[in-house]
């Protein structure tokens, strides 16, 4: 097939040099100047070179050179390699013992405990308080009664107490953080210099609350420290707790599954029916603060358990004030207590740190 590809006006002879002026015979009549068309090739589609090759005998088949060159250089061909790269293959062993290895260097270094034994030898009866959610840095926190708590637990030697947890603020999103009075840092240096006030001699152990675990996310955590003083629970810890002999199995948790209206130590007896064998129940959270005992039938017999709803430090906020909670007031806020007998397994569910003190003041 001809490659050559040819303009109409090749064709049709119009290419041609012409002359300017009169043809022949015209006389002197004037004509208008010749002027020379350039018709495009219609046997090439729009916007093709003017050399190429028709493929087949249809006029559409055509391809200009450059797009014969373009097709030729995009079947070019083009490897890469890497000489020196290896790839390592790990075996399941391998990576089961360094999970396993890891597992076990986490738990060492976080120190997360989920039971523990406390003896304690006295001569009188000793109360036990939940001290919990102080929420330090909140705006409207009773920080009087917080400081007067804990004169009275540093002096008194027959007080000692569980921390339940959001014992700071800790918030770390806006616009919740900005409604606190202290950053995070010194969130966490108020919360241990009242700890060293308070003495850790009286701390028995404590938990985390969700609070806490919001600032650690952050890479602050505010126990890390206080667990080199005494057992701290992320979950649920069950404390053996004897007492000149006397042997208390309790459970303390930061929050229980269940909530009632009608019934604020709902979750702690919820716990007891899906957990037998612990004598005391103390959860927190729910700012709810109620004390009560009941006597449970057992496959042993008859048990009495004491359940304890902390209480707060907090009288209101920016979300309780919206969610209709009225503020809270007098003893409603606080710290929450069980009197343990030093001379037989009895207890005692008490409301207030001034009725401990009263009745310890009668006895």
């Amino acid at each position: 097939m001809n490659t050559a590809k040819k303009s109409l006006t090749q064709w049709v002879g119009l290419n041609k040099k012409t002359k300017r002026g009169r043809p022949k015979g015209s006389k002197n009549k004037k004509r208008g100047p010749i002027v020379k068309i350039n018709i495009p090739n219609a046997m090439t589609p729009e916007n093709k070179g003017t050399e190429g090759l028709y493929t087949s005998g249809d006029e559409s088949s055509f391809e200009s050179i450059r797009d014969i060159k373009i097709k030729h250089l995009r079947k070019g061909e083009v490897s890469v390699s890497y000489p020196d790269r290896f790839i390592t293959e790990l075996s399941f062993d391998e990576l089961h013992g360094e999970m396993l290895r890891r597992s076990e260097l986490r738990q060492l270094v976080e120190n997360k405990e989920y039971n523990t034994r406390i003896e304690i030898e006295t001569d009188s009866p000793i109360a036990i308080g939940w001290f919990a959610d102080t929420h330090i840095a909140g705006q409207d926190i009773d920080y009087e009664r917080l400081r007067w708590e804990v004169e009275e637990i540093k002096l008194n030697p027959y007080m000692r107490v569980f921390l339940g947890g959001d014992l700071v603020d800790g918030f770390v999103w806006n616009p919740a953080q900005f409604a606190d009075i202290a950053n995070l840092n010194e969130q966490d240096l108020y919360l241990h210099k009242m700890l060293e006030y308070m003495g850790y001699d009286k701390i028995l152990g404590g938990v985390m609350g969700s609070h806490e675990k919001w600032s650690r996310r952050t890479g602050l955590d505010s126990y890390s420290d206080i667990r080199k003083n005494i057992p701290i629970f992320d979950g649920t810890g069950t404390v053996d707790l004897v007492i000149n002999g006397i042997t208390y199995t309790g459970a303390i948790l930061h929050e229980a599954k269940g909530n009632s209206y009608f019934n604020p130590n709902h979750a702690q007896k919820r716990f007891i029916m899906e957990n037998e064998g612990y004598d005391f129940v103390m959860t927190a959270h729910t700012h709810a603060g109620a004390e009560q005992s009941q006597v449970r039938q057992t496959a042993k017999g008859s048990k009495k358990v004491v359940f304890l709803s902390g209480k707060t430090f907090k009288r209101t906020d920016d979300f309780l004030d919206t969610k209709g909670f009225k503020r809270k007031e007098g003893e409603a806020l606080g710290t929450n207590w069980i009197l343990f007998n030093h001379k037989q397994k009895m207890m005692i569910p008490l409301s207030s740190t001034a009725e401990v003190l009263e009745i310890m003041g009668s006895i």
